[in-house]
């Protein structure tokens, strides 16, 4: 499997990979940047990167984890000793075990999550079974795909997807099952409820329940996922 990305790309993988329980590795690949991730049986559970911004270190000092000052020190150490970053904030007690964990994890979904505002590249899947990993996610295809469009900034790519005020949706006969096993917010639960009759795009911004802009993405989420669809 494999094909050049597109705006829907991401999105439908996810939620595709994650119908078929598929285990294996999907590569997103630009000209400089690859991103790796793992999935068992449908489910995301590790990610790798070669894109500098996507490094451990990154994740700590942009969350304001640590200092500039004793992550610049434990850099050196872990350049000197060839252990593990983590492990030397550790020895040195700049974080707790748990903590490092905790930060890992961030690090690993910002990766997949970077994945949903790419719009050019290559894709492949290999079927194969997945390294085991200290860190693992677990997180069905579809919960990935409602936060990773959260995360779409392109307005664009938005109008493509969920098209314009006339556009009309309709709640799917797996709604109530999807709003029940997804991280929805209440306002989003309220957009599946207006569409057990066909409602448009329209009619639910003018009921001011978020911003449009979180309702495009909201909706273009519950589309793929299969809890809304066009009528």
């Amino acid at each position: 499997m494999q094909g050049e990305l597109q705006s829907s790309t991401i999105p439908n993988l996810f939620h595709e990979l994650g119908a078929a329980q598929a285990t294996g590795v999907l590569t997103v690949a630009g000209r400089s940047i690859r991103k790796v991730v793992s999935l068992q049986a449908g489910k995301v559970q590790f990610a790798s990167s070669t894109d500098r911004d996507d490094r451990f270190n990154q994740v700590l000092v942009k969350a304001g984890a640590i200092s500039l000052r004793d992550l610049l020190r434990a850099l050196e150490v872990s350049l000197a000793t060839h252990d593990r970053l983590g492990e030397v904030l550790v020895r040195h007690k700049v974080l707790k075990p748990g903590e490092v964990e905790k930060w890992l994890r961030v690090q690993v979904r910002e990766i997949i999550y970077s994945l949903f505002n790419r719009t050019t590249g290559h894709w492949s899947f290999e079927t194969k079974p997945v390294a085991a990993e200290s860190i693992r996610l677990g997180v069905t295809g579809d919960i990935v795909v409602v936060e990773g469009i959260r995360r779409v900034t392109s307005w664009q790519r938005l109008s493509e997807e969920v098209g314009g005020v006339n556009a009309e949706f309709l709640a799917t006969n797996r709604a109530a099952e999807m709003a029940a096993s997804l991280p929805l917010n209440a306002w989003e639960k309220k957009l599946i409820e207006m569409c057990r009759t066909p409602t448009t795009l329209g009619e639910m911004c003018d009921a001011r329940l978020a911003d449009d802009f979180d309702v495009c993405k909201a909706i273009w989420a519950l589309v793929t996922v299969g809890a809304l669809m066009k009528s």
